[in-house]
């Protein structure tokens, strides 16, 4: 299947930067198009009505913050919309959602991380920033919940099957990769992924990253071994 994404960003460098990345996680299978403004981007997502991705820059010369994307929405509310931002501000985020977006990705975020996003958004999903989750997450109430939840140890909720997945998926790997990797069916590496969502009190993988980064010990022994 052949994907056509829309690039939006005043830089160049950072169109150029993007396009390597998103052609090689999709398999070459994917038209880039660019836009420098948002009167460009409107006029292309009419002229291209078979988008199946916008991502969008928030700091564009005819418009800046929040502007652009809720003029995009509001024109193309049934088009996929990612927010690319050099901010990491969770009032900004949380705004940002309020605008029916299908992912928000931090520029500085490492490539695997913007590959599973796009991934993501482009089967249907729906991208949440480890920012986002991390501010839901450090409530006292669900700091509670957390402790209470691994207090008898993270390693025995898993077997060592569904550690070796959820490793991978903190890996960005998708599921035929994991498939690949594991000598698995598809079907059976979805199933692995529901037990692991559910054994770890979670609903999606981005959740499952998080909470391995703050309890590495969940992967038993795929846990990455310290250097101090």
């Amino acid at each position: 299947m052949d994907y056509k994404i829309l690039i939006v960003d005043d830089h160049g460098l950072v169109r150029a930067g993007l396009r390597p990345i998103l052609d090689d996680a999709l398999g070459g299978k994917c038209a880039l198009i660019e836009a420098e403004t948002l009167s460009q981007t409107l006029d292309l997502m009419s002229t291209e009505a078979d988008l199946d991705l916008v991502l969008l820059d928030l700091t564009l010369p005819d418009a800046s913050g929040l502007a652009a994307l809720e003029k995009v929405r509001a024109q193309f509310p049934h088009i996929p919309v990612a927010v690319l931002s050099g901010q990491a501000d969770t009032n900004l985020i949380q705004a940002a959602y309020r605008q029916n977006i299908s992912g928000f990705i931090i520029k500085n975020a490492k490539a695997e991380v913007l590959v599973s996003a796009v991934r993501l958004i482009l089967s249907g999903g729906v991208y949440i920033p480890p920012e986002l989750l991390t501010a839901a997450m450090n409530t006292p109430e669900r700091k509670r919940t957390r402790a209470e939840r691994h207090s008898g140890g993270d390693s025995s909720q898993l077997t060592p099957r569904q550690q070796e997945v959820l490793y991978l998926i903190t890996k960005g790997c998708s599921n035929q990769e994991i498939s690949d990797s594991v000598g698995a069916t598809i079907g059976t590496v979805k199933s692995h992924v529901v037990g692991i969502l559910r054994a770890l009190g979670v609903h999606s993988r981005t959740q499952a990253i998080n909470l391995v980064h703050e309890n590495p010990d969940i992967l038993g022994q795929y846990r990455p071994v310290s250097n101090n």
